[in-house]
């Protein structure tokens, strides 16, 4: 799935516009970062893990960190996938001077 639409997807029910701004404006900072090589796979998946995490509690104020946990890790790993892809294809089309 496409980077933006998953964003999108994951950030239904975060109704607060200041919280949703921050949290596109983070997850584009690592997508930035990553694609430019300057944040490696385990960096990624670090921070998009904890990203995913915080955005998790916000929208689940009544569960436990422990029990958001493996869903921040579901949601980390399609992001991860995803940023893979688009980089991926990026640095081909690069090599092969097609755009």
């Amino acid at each position: 799935m496409d980077f933006n639409t998953l964003l999108v997807k994951f950030l239904e029910g975060i109704t607060n516009t200041k919280e949703r701004a921050d949290l596109i404006a983070t997850f584009g900072l690592i997508k930035s970062l990553y694609e430019s090589g300057r944040l490696d796979d385990n960096g990624v998946i670090q921070a998009l893990n904890e990203l995913c995490l915080d955005a998790l509690m916000s929208k689940n104020i009544t569960k436990d960190i422990d029990e958001l946990k493996p869903e921040a890790e579901e949601w980390a790993k399609r992001f991860y996938r995803s940023l893979r892809i688009s980089a991926v294809r990026d640095r081909y089309l690069s090599l092969t001077g097609v755009r």
